[in-house]
């Protein structure tokens, strides 16, 4: 069966432990996307005995996000090496505005569309998600900071991509079924909205 495809590109961003791995994975099923996953990166380069894999692993040790200079590098290499047939679905990322306005910019130079979805969820579900997850720098102090960390700075490209008319809110605290029909309408609003 043939993928569609939306004639935009997806960002994808939610709060700590809000599915949107599993949103994307969903998506990726019936979408022609190719997946720019700064998670799936970032695991990956903390385990690699290179500069950029120390700094990153000297980073989330302190409970603190990816520098700044390795998303943008991420986001360039993945928007450059791209499959021409197909969208980009950004999971996770840009999470703060200079990336996310990096991203528009270079978006817009190539006449190209997006669209971003933020999935919400509340403080106590991400604390029980959290402490339920495989990742080893989950402990309370670490997700505290993280959550301080993404009301401060994620909340910011969140807003921008409001401000541009480019954002829906998902609620993420429903099953998993109900959050992926709410993309869904989500996804048609924006495909009615620019004619697609």
């Amino acid at each position: 069966m043939k993928k569609e495809r939306l004639g935009f590109h997806l960002v994808l961003l939610g709060q700590i432990a809000s599915g949107k791995d599993t949103q994307a994975s969903l998506l990726e099923k019936k979408y022609n996307f190719s997946l720019v996953e700064s998670g799936k990166y970032w695991r990956k380069l903390e385990k690699e005995d290179s500069p950029d894999g120390e700094w990153l692993r000297r980073t989330t040790r302190l409970g603190k996000p990816a520098p700044v200079v390795l998303m943008k590098k991420f986001l360039l290499e993945n928007i450059e090496h791209r499959p021409k047939d197909k969208d980009l679905l950004f999971v996770g990322n840009p999470r703060l505005k200079p990336e996310a306005q990096l991203l528009k910019k270079i978006l817009n130079e190539k006449k190209e569309n997006f669209f971003a979805l933020y999935i919400t969820l509340p403080d106590k579900v991400i604390y029980s998600r959290s402490l339920r997850s495989d990742r080893y720098d989950d402990n309370k102090i670490n997700i505290n900071r993280r959550i301080k960390w993404h009301k401060e700075q994620v909340s910011k490209s969140v807003n921008y991509f409001d401000s541009l008319g480019k954002l829906k809110k998902i609620n993420g605290n429903q099953s998993i079924e109900k959050v992926h029909e709410d993309i869904e309408k989500a996804l048609d609003y924006f495909k009615k909205l620019n004619n697609k």
